[in-house]
């Protein structure tokens, strides 16, 4: 017996190293090395002792500790869930797989020597390293950390359950390791065909959910966008018959050469035309007509709407004709969108706060910058704070086009974005 215990304890303490590795390399997430240490240590000791006590049942509540020992808990985080979910069915599957090939080479119980646990371990370590190798390859992070909803983990959850029970079953009827691995490979297939189905109408639904929220925000800017020209548009009305009158007003004093009441009629025709053109929604709105793109252009009449709503003064250029973009026009939004959120979130507040937003192409380059107005009053809030929302490390990773900087001195903070158009 003590022969034994030796090696299913060897075994447990390398496979749940082995597990806390993969799973810190496999979750992107801002924590500290430090933290990442100390937690993973203390959840291997929990998750040895869980292990001979419960067992394969204490794996639920090794889940349950990973995600309050690594989130954040403000909100439900579903990249951590989906990730740590993920990390369990892999241990489980590249575990069956060391097992069942080692079957090949040892006749005896494989539970009770050193050196197959050891073997087991090293093709543990050796196929979670090319899983890892294979999942930043192909850059699936994105897919994950893109992933709001509980689909993903649901559909990973289910495969653990259904091959844990066919595994548990297996055991218990003892059938034979051809019927075993006849058994998973349809079972496989099934479950392949199964989650390529799942995925697709998922995916479909997303597409659709999207699609409808843009159709309805892009609904409501126009809608903005046109009652405020319909509001110009009365002021424009009263404003040429006010207009025609203060002109009368002035033809009138002059004709009877009084300076004094002709000075005092100019001076209310020019305060009357400085509030009127001072109102209009003209310089707001100006240079949009360049903005081709709708996604493009609904994005800043919404974000032109919140800074006008905020009090913030704003300027907005376009010079050139902006149609297409060299990256996908979903990821360019969502940054775009966080960083002007950004720069009104430290700006809303500020006494004479302005808020610069323009775009240029020139050469092979179009650039977007967004600048905003730095507080003069000592504030605990930094504009580098909301970086972090922007995930610019990944979009550096997923396009080698895209150059993002940012900036800061005595009155502004500049953050730019400048997409390469043409390769060499």
């Amino acid at each position: 017996m003590p022969s034994i215990i030796g090696p299913n304890l060897l075994v447990m303490f390398l496979s749940w190293s082995i597990f806390y590795y993969i799973f810190n390399l496999l979750y992107h997430a801002k924590i500290s090395a430090q933290r990442r240490i100390i937690t993973s240590l203390i959840l291997l000791i929990i998750s040895i002792i869980l292990n001979v006590f419960l067992r394969d049942y204490g794996i639920f509540f090794i889940m349950i500790l990973m995600y309050f020992s690594f989130g954040n808990h403000k909100r439900t985080d579903y990249y951590l869930i989906n990730i740590i979910v993920l990390s369990v069915l892999i241990r489980f599957l590249i575990t069956m797989i060391s097992i069942a090939i080692l079957i090949h080479f040892y006749s005896t119980n494989l539970s009770g020597s050193y050196e197959i646990s050891l073997v087991i371990n090293l093709m543990y370590f050796v196929i979670a390293s090319a899983f890892v190798y294979f999942f930043n390859y192909f850059k699936l992070t994105n897919y994950f950390q893109t992933r709001k909803s509980a689909i993903t983990g649901i559909i990973l959850g289910y495969i653990y359950i259904t091959f844990d029970m066919m595994y548990l079953f297996l055991q218990h009827f003892n059938l034979r390791y051809a019927i075993l691995i006849a058994g998973i490979l349809l079972f496989i297939l099934i479950q392949a065909f199964f989650i390529i189905i799942i995925f697709f109408i998922s995916r479909r639904r997303q597409k659709k959910v999207y699609q409808d929220k843009f159709t309805e925000e892009q609904v409501e800017n126009l809608k903005s966008y046109t009652d405020r020209l319909e509001k110009d548009q009365l002021k424009l009305r009263h404003f040429k018959h006010d207009y025609k009158n203060l002109l009368f007003s002035l033809r009138t004093v002059a004709d009877e050469q009084d300076y004094d009441a002709m000075n005092q009629a100019l001076d209310n025709l020019e305060n009357y035309s400085d509030d009127y053109l001072n109102n209009l929604s003209m310089d707001l709105y100006k240079d949009l007509n360049n903005v081709k793109n709708p996604y493009l252009k609904s994005l800043f009449i919404s974000k032109l709407n919140t800074i006008n709503k905020n009090n913030i003064v704003s300027y907005f250029n376009c010079y050139d004709e902006l149609t297409d973009v060299p990256i996908n026009i979903l990821d360019l939004i969502n940054l775009l969108s966080q960083a002007i959120d950004n720069a009104i979130e430290y700006t809303k507040d500020q006494e004479h706060g302005a808020i610069q937003l323009s775009i240029t192409k020139e050469d092979q380059q179009l650039a977007f910058l967004i600048n905003n107005t730095v507080s003069k009053v000592p504030t605990t809030k930094k504009e580098t704070d909301g970086l972090e929302k922007l995930h610019i490390k990944n979009l550096k990773k997923k396009y080698s086009n895209i150059f993002i900087q940012y900036s800061k001195n005595d009155k502004w903070f500049r953050f730019h974005i400048t997409l390469i158009t043409k390769g060499d």
